[in-house]
């Protein structure tokens, strides 16, 4: 059916599942989808996501859509994460000494603790630094949990975050949400809160570049 290919088309797929999409007011994402002036190489300073009061330098490794893919510097593509251009967890490089706040060594950094200054000035030295005007200012927070059971979406599949995938409500408890994936058994599935920076409207991809995979095929939608 034409929901397997690679031309998939919500217009279609909502009308072979007789399907809503929940309504855009209904998520925490711009209106209109921030533009993402980042380059790859570029630098700044990130939320390390494994430890997230610690506040570490990270590079651009790529780009897609509205969202980053960052690594922080020092450590391998195994901590890679990605964060969208109008997330608070990201911000110029420079952020951390303006707001007398500390830049940390990323969790697991393996030289000696004296050497982090140097190993600061070294991984800084001749970057290009990300300009301020890049960073978009985070959307604000719907006020009440709108999504109900049934309504479809894009989310971002957790355990590949580099995925963004068709899905639906599950389940709706007070300001939590279930997120199911369409067309896979469950095991890609949870729970987040309404206004969780994961999920998008549908068209989300289509208006921002980023890349939207077709349902998956393990079980029937």
């Amino acid at each position: 059916s034409s929901v397997q290919n690679d031309d998939f088309h919500w217009e279609n797929y909502l009308k072979e599942t007789g399907s809503l999409s929940a309504p855009s007011e209904c998520f925490r994402q711009s209106k209109i989808p921030p533009a993402n002036d980042f380059k790859v190489g570029m630098k700044l300073e990130a939320h390390d996501p494994r430890n997230m009061i610690s506040i570490c330098i990270a590079t651009v490794v790529g780009i897609t859509g509205a969202r980053l893919h960052l690594r922080l510097d020092g450590s391998d593509n195994r901590n890679d994460f990605w964060r969208l251009v109008d997330s608070a967890d990201i911000q110029p490089v420079g952020t951390c000494e303006k707001e007398a706040d500390l830049l940390q060594p990323l969790l697991g950094y393996q030289m000696n603790i004296s050497s982090w200054p140097m190993f600061l000035l070294r991984t800084l030295s001749g970057s290009e630094m990300a300009p301020a005007t890049f960073f978009k200012k985070e959307p604000p927070k719907p006020p009440l949990n709108n999504f109900k059971v049934g309504m479809k979406l894009e989310a971002i599949d957790r355990k590949n975050p580099y995925l963004i995938c068709p899905a639906t409500i599950g389940n709706v408890k007070g300001d939590e949400v279930y997120i199911t994936f369409d067309g896979w058994s469950g095991a890609f599935d949870y729970w987040c809160k309404y206004d969780c920076l994961d999920i998008f409207p549908v068209g989300w991809c289509r208006l921002t570049g980023d890349v939207l995979q077709p349902p998956g095929t393990h079980v029937p939608v």
